[in-house]
């Protein structure tokens, strides 16, 4: 609570860093004083029918003189104000008259500017409209077609919250052909999933998955967040498979990912998970075992090594548990130490997280340096890509901005919307930074959790005599009568087949090793 009382005051804060400048406004050329109820009359007509021509920037300025104007047009000239640098295409500068306009609670102003409520979230993200959104309108306010992002809105919040139940009764009014069906789909089924109703979690991320698919074949511009979506809802799936106790189920449709899919790296462990639920230790060490392929080396997961330690301790395989062990805290010892040290030197310094991800982003995927593969993450998913995207559109429309300046004399409007679009370059920096702090905060706790998951797994294979400790692995003869340590018999699935293994890793393999282990419990 503390933490976002602090993000709050900061936001609220940058946001009042624009509203002390002097506020006479040029016109099309040159300054123009709006200084009478008369004047103020003609410069919004003056703005109507500049709208009406097409000269959208124009027309935002003349918007802009009646705004500062109080009077009887303030907040209609507001509303069209933002309609204006909508259609001039420029978002990020509409996007703080747009807030303005939903704090002014004025109806005809509000429900002016929520027709572009779906186009504001692409171009400047739902985080920071949510709260707004919420706070200063209503049910009433919406059309048919921006209500389902109010109520999506509405669900997303309450989810937050861990109001599970109130999120499913705002997400049943999306509407069905709702272009933000897919993402209301996906947060349905996770307030599901709390509820522990994992058929109807099931239902809902089908209904994602096959919404993402359609919305994807439509977007021109967002494919590779719907190609994400589709899979983070497949991946969804299967773990309400999972859940339910449906692992043949649930390992079925983890397959169904495509391994070049960013998730895929994550579902190789939820699967060797599963096949741990069935018992099937083997298969368990044969997808972790994945992850020391080169082409996964960026992968920073250290439950890995909990699961593999956990899978040799059920086949009392006492030799490689006390190897994994050794090999974990050798191997995270020094990261984990890192990630506190960061989070305690920057505390509540949220642009210093964004900076810090962003330079992490911007090196190789393939890093040897631990702190850069455990911010690679989360930092390569879509909503920290999505931040930096804003933040380059944002340098473009300043561009933009300051050219039209130059072609119509530099006047207060140009210099007050390059103050909104500092402001907005602040807003995505804390806002980007609120969720790399956040995530790293969770991970070294994740890590703390996992040293002790680590340390009774020592104690376990402790307790257990040294002589059984001592006893050789079983081993076997192979056809050349080579000894060798295994198990034949391995149940597979019709489309996995079974290799001897070199050392070497293919791309098409990865993922479907099963090792061969014999159980040392017996005896």
């Amino acid at each position: 609570m503390k933490m976002t009382r602090r993000i709050a005051f900061q936001v609220l804060t940058i946001l009042g860093l624009c509203l002390g400048f002097g506020l006479v406004s040029p016109s099309y050329a040159q300054e123009q004083s709006v200084d009478s109820p008369a004047a103020a009359r003609q410069a919004f007509e003056n703005g109507i029918r500049l709208n009406s021509s097409g000269d959208h920037y124009a027309a935002a300025i003349h918007f802009f003189n009646v705004y500062t104007l109080e009077g009887e047009l303030q907040y209609p000239a507001l509303g069209h104000l933002t309609e204006s640098l909508m259609r001039a295409r420029l978002p990020n500068s509409a996007s703080y008259f747009f807030i303005k306009a939903l704090q002014s609670g004025n109806r005809v102003a509000i429900q002016r500017v929520l027709k572009y409520l779906p186009e504001m979230i692409d171009e400047v993200g739902g985080d920071l409209l949510r709260k707004y959104v919420l706070r200063h309108t209503s049910e009433g306010d919406y059309d048919a077609t921006t209500r389902n992002h109010f109520f999506y809105f509405l669900g997303k919040d309450a989810l937050l919250k861990d109001e599970p139940q109130k999120a499913l009764q705002a997400l049943a009014k999306v509407s069905s052909g709702s272009g933000i069906m897919a993402q209301a789909a996906y947060v349905r089924g996770a307030a599901y999933a709390i509820l522990n109703q994992h058929d109807n979690a099931a239902g809902s991320f089908k209904t994602c998955r096959r919404m993402a698919d359609r919305a994807e074949a439509r977007s021109r511009h967002f494919k590779k967040e719907y190609l994400d979506l589709e899979a983070r809802c497949t991946a969804s799936l299967a773990r309400a498979y999972y859940q339910r106790g449906s692992h043949e189920a649930s390992e079925e449709v983890y397959d169904e990912i495509p391994k070049a899919s960013f998730v895929w790296t994550d579902v190789l462990f939820e699967q060797a998970w599963n096949a741990y639920a069935k018992g099937d230790y083997n298969r368990a060490l044969g997808k972790l075992v994945t992850y020391r392929s080169p082409s996964l080396n960026f992968v920073f997961n250290p439950e890995v090594d909990i699961l593999r330690a956990q899978s040799f301790l059920s086949l009392c395989a006492y030799e490689d548990v006390n190897k994994t062990v050794n090999e974990f805290n050798d191997q995270y010892a020094g990261v984990g130490l890192q990630i506190k040290n960061l989070l305690l030197k920057n505390e509540s310094d949220f642009t210093a997280f964004y900076g810090i991800a962003k330079q992490a982003y911007s090196r190789k995927l393939h890093n040897q340096n631990l702190l850069t593969r455990a911010l690679n993450r989360f930092i390569r998913g879509p909503y920290f890509a999505g931040m930096m995207y804003q933040e380059r559109n944002i340098r473009r429309e300043l561009s933009l901005v300051q050219r039209l300046a130059n072609q119509r004399g530099q006047g207060r409007f140009s210099a007050f919307l390059e103050k909104v679009l500092n402001w907005r370059t602040k807003t995505v920096r804390i806002l980007g930074g609120v969720f790399v702090r956040n995530s790293l905060a969770d991970l070294y706790q994740d890590m703390i959790a996992n040293f002790d998951k680590m340390s009774f797994i020592k104690l376990e294979m402790l307790k257990h005599s040294k002589q059984r400790l001592e006893r050789k692995a079983l081993m076997s003869e192979d056809e050349n009568g080579v000894l060798k340590r295994g198990a034949s018999g391995i149940d597979r699935k019709d489309y996995q087949y079974f290799w001897t293994f070199n050392g070497e890793f293919w791309l098409d393999e990865l993922g479907d090793y099963v090792f061969a282990l014999e159980s040392q419990c017996g005896g």
